[in-house]
């Protein structure tokens, strides 16, 4: 009886340890029967929070996890390098007609820019994975000594790597000497207007009351202007009405005579117009003085040459 109760104890622990064992390989990534091709990955810097078993992701789709973390020590350039082999499961990656087997595929991936970098999955816990992605902007560096059987992946620093980078490459003691410069050129400053702030209150004040007195002036002066000027307008007013019929009366005149000197210039077109006998008369005159002026001239130069002719007469 006692035999038996144990017989059946074991094998119920037996069959629990099967289920469990099957639930595992079920519900988890672990697959007995599935090939695996590994790749590696060689990182420079630090890759703190990745740990075997962390994700490999493309663009958010898990292919695969890390498999080794090794430190390796070049003593030519004396450098520490991290190789990192990861594990990639063909079945996540569904491969095209062009590539038979997952190593071509993979090394054309890498010709055309596949890298990968250090992503951090969760800043609470500092856990991190691998993110693959493709990068044709960066030069890849590859380490053949290191990688030798495997198929390396390129590496690139990730966003919070290039961060840390170009804060460690910042002069922060020079940044940290020009700041305190700074802080004392304002405290001099600072004290500077402090010393010459009341003489600059009072000259502002000495140019502030000048200033009201010139106003006070200038509105005095402009009281007085505006005076005269009423006074002005006013004097003429009263000179344009005393002075009203008189200018009338000489616009009156003024009619008259330009209507008298209208008649004269009439009455002269009149006389020189060709049809005119005033004209015809005085041409007549004219006429007749200048033949008599001829008659004359004449006469005068016989007796020029011969002035006997005044006292016996010319002979007929």
């Amino acid at each position: 009886m006692t035999i038996n109760k144990q017989t059946t104890i074991g094998a119920f622990v037996l069959g629990g340890i099967i289920l469990a064992l099957c639930a595992v390989i079920f519900f988890s990534n672990f697959n007995l029967f599935s090939k695996k091709e590994h790749a590696i990955i060689v990182f420079p810097s630090s890759i703190s929070g990745l740990s075997v078993g962390a994700p490999v992701t493309f663009r958010g789709v898990q292919v695969g996890t890390v498999d080794s973390i090794n430190l390796q020590f070049n003593q030519d350039n004396h450098k520490a390098y991290i190789p990192v082999v990861i594990n990639i499961d063909p079945k996540k990656i569904r491969l095209g007609y062009r590539y038979n087997n997952f190593k071509k595929l993979l090394d054309k991936m890498i010709e055309h820019g596949l890298c990968a970098e250090i992503s951090t999955e969760s800043f609470v816990t500092g856990t991190s994975n691998i993110f693959l992605d493709f990068d044709t902007q960066n030069q890849p560096h590859f380490h053949p000594y290191i990688a030798k059987q495997y198929i390396e992946i390129p590496s690139r620093p990730s966003t919070i790597q290039k961060i840390k980078s170009e804060l460690m490459n910042l002069q922060l003691e020079q940044l940290s000497k020009n700041l305190n410069d700074t802080a004392q050129k304002i405290g001099q400053l600072a004290e500077t207007l402090n010393k010459k702030t009341p003489d600059l209150i009072d000259s502002v004040k000495k140019t502030s009351d000048s200033t009201n007195i010139l106003i006070r002036h200038i509105n005095t002066k402009i009281d007085s202007l505006l005076k005269n000027f009423n006074k002005l307008l006013v004097d003429g007013d009263v000179q344009l009405r005393n002075r009203g019929q008189e200018l009338h009366t000489l616009i009156e005149n003024s009619n008259h005579a330009i209507s008298s000197a209208s008649d004269v210039l009439n009455n002269v077109k009149t006389l020189t117009s060709p049809r005119s006998p005033s004209r015809n008369n005085l041409e007549v005159i004219l006429k007749n003085l200048a033949d008599a002026s001829t008659s004359l001239r004449g006469f005068s130069r016989e007796i020029e040459r011969n002035p006997k002719l005044l006292l016996i007469g010319r002979k007929q």
